[in-house]
């Protein structure tokens, strides 16, 4: 297919206040579904009514990649294929929940030239539902192509501005943590299929042709299929960890299965241990997480063929705190994932509030 096919806005065309198209997109059960098959991302809160109102939540709502999937979708359905987003920060205040009619919007706030000639939009975005004006709400920069005929950088060097800088009234247990590097998640493990983008593209029904359209993809200035920046690919045997699949020879089988629990015993166990699991530098007594805000930062594609590990690094730890969910701890961990080349793909800093009811 030719490039031409596909729409191209040039930073020359963007004007402060611009307001993006936006969309709709209603959170139905199978979307949720459809997020968790494409992402590997078995948390049952976010597919299971049942298990989500036995928690305490409402219904099954959407995760924080769906989310920023859906912030990523904002702007380059706007942008065209030609738009790189580098650096996305958001933030949840309420929950998207099963059933939701979600409306994306969002503006443009500035545009800039950076010392390399990247041509930079600033963009703010807004989720709303049918209750809540904004649910969650976004800042992204994007590189756009320009006049002069130049295209986004696809790939960069990490800028000093992206690093996280450590607080210094850290509590003792989160100082012995301070340079420690722990092995996080395989995102994925096994080399990315071009159809395991396309179940992403169908969940977010984000078609933005560098995703799926193979010939569109290589012959643009990417060179090839690549995920969307925020895309999360766990891959087969992710489910293991819910309880699903361990029966394969060989496999790991989880303590609360050994232990012959069942029902909603088992899946609380299960969960808890997931938990555990995203939480890698854990303040002591708080068994209890919710994600603040996400940033993200992006310095080159993930391409179809690609591996990716993550190494986890503690980066800030207030003192305790006492909100109304608990007392605990804000806390922020900053992983960074490196594809098979060992090359920086993108680093992504959770803010997590760490409690105990």
């Amino acid at each position: 297919m030719p490039i031409t096919d596909y729409p191209m806005l040039r930073w020359e065309d963007m004007a402060e206040g611009q307001q993006l198209p936006g969309f709709e997109y209603e959170l139905s059960l199978l979307r949720l579904v459809a997020f968790v098959r494409a992402t590997g991302l078995y948390d049952y809160v976010h597919f299971d009514p049942d298990y989500a109102r036995a928690v305490g939540i409402k219904d099954a709502f959407a995760a924080t990649p769906h989310i920023g999937g859906l912030f990523s979708r904002a702007v380059t359905d706007w942008t065209g294929p030609f738009g790189l987003i580098r650096r996305m920060e958001f933030r949840m205040t309420g929950q998207c929940l099963r059933n939701d009619l979600l409306q994306v919007s969002g503006s443009v706030v500035g545009k800039r030239r950076l010392d390399d000639g990247s041509a930079i939009v600033d963009v703010d975005l807004n989720i709303a539902n049918g209750s809540s004006p904004s649910v969650a709400s976004a800042k992204v920069t994007v590189a756009l192509p320009s006049a002069d005929g130049s295209l986004p950088h696809v790939e960069r060097g990490r800028d000093p501005d992206d690093l996280v800088v450590p607080n210094d009234d850290m509590p003792d247990f989160a100082k012995a943590y301070m340079g420690e590097v722990r092995e996080g998640n395989w995102e994925p493990r096994e080399p990315l299929e071009a159809s395991d983008v396309h179940l992403w593209c169908e969940a977010l029904e984000d078609w933005n042709p560098l995703y799926w359209d193979s010939d569109f993809a290589i012959e643009s200035f990417v060179g090839g299929l690549v995920s969307p920046p925020i895309g999360l690919f766990y891959g087969a045997g992710s489910s293991l960890g819910v309880g699903l699949g361990y029966r394969k020879p060989g496999a790991d089988v989880p303590a609360p299965i050994v232990q012959g629990l069942h029902g909603m015993e088992l899946m609380s166990a299960l969960r808890q241990e997931m938990i555990r699991g995203g939480v890698p530098f854990p303040p002591p007594d708080c068994p209890e997480t919710v994600v603040v805000n996400a940033v993200y930062n992006f310095y080159r594609p993930l391409r179809v063929g690609d591996t990716l590990r993550t190494e986890q690094r503690l980066a800030t730890c207030s003192q305790l705190r006492k909100t109304r969910l608990g007392e605990g701890y804000f806390t922020s961990g900053e992983n960074l994932l490196f594809n098979q080349r060992d090359e920086l793909v993108r680093t992504v800093s959770l803010n997590l509030f760490c409690y105990r009811a």
